[in-house]
């Protein structure tokens, strides 16, 4: 009876939608409900997200029109979502045991894609991007009009909730699954990107003089 009951409420959650206020239930959801292949398309639609929003005023694709970047993206994108995922699941699942967690790198991976819905959801306004900035998404000296730059002021403001909060969700989904307190959630999350920015900082400095 006990089973029953836990998969009727299973079937009510919509990972969809319960991600945005509920990452705990959602994480669990996806744990007990959702195969390795749900994992793997969040994780290839987030890399194709991942390669547009990286190819955004990059000068590589400065002449590159929108139908080559997005064979591009959608080619290499899955490839490198796919193994961001593991590598960014291995970074938080090794901070996590360091500061006491007791998840498994599995469940670790899927607090992963949890946080990773939201990418997918927020990844949804590159459609209105597309459509309304064009050639102006992958081009510095775009001479847009004034319609096209208070939307570009949109998207980024968009862009900018849904990366805050999908580090927010990530932060309770590995809180949820390694068993410990928010602020320790916190630190696994956070650490890792505190010390990748040091490093750059350092390698930036280290670069610097040589470029004048």
């Amino acid at each position: 009876m006990q089973n029953n009951e836990n998969e009727a409420s299973g079937q009510l959650v919509n990972p969809w939608t319960s991600v945005w206020l509920h990452p705990r239930q959602t994480v669990q959801y996806v744990m007990d409900y959702k195969n390795g292949s749900f994992v793997l398309m969040i994780a290839a639609i987030t890399g194709v997200i991942h390669f547009l929003d990286q190819a955004t005023g990059n000068e590589l694709f400065e002449n590159w029109n929108i139908a080559a970047v997005l064979l591009v993206a959608l080619l290499a994108g899955p490839v490198i979502g796919v193994i961001g995922l593991y590598i960014a699941s291995g970074i938080y699942h090794a901070f996590s045991l360091m500061l006491g967690g007791l998840g498994t790198f599995e469940e670790t991976r899927r607090a992963f894609t949890v946080s990773s819905i939201i990418i997918v959801i927020g990844g949804l306004i590159w459609i209105p991007d597309l459509l309304i900035l064009g050639q102006g998404n992958f081009s510095s000296d775009y001479d847009f009009s004034i319609g096209q730059l208070g939307w570009s002021m949109i998207s980024l403001i968009v862009n900018f909730i849904v990366g805050i909060w999908s580090l927010i969700v990530l932060i309770a989904a590995i809180a949820e699954v390694h068993r410990f307190s928010a602020w320790k959630a916190t630190l696994a999350v956070i650490l890792p990107i505190l010390i990748l920015v040091v490093i750059l900082l350092v390698m930036i400095g280290l670069t610097a003089p040589t470029l004048f």
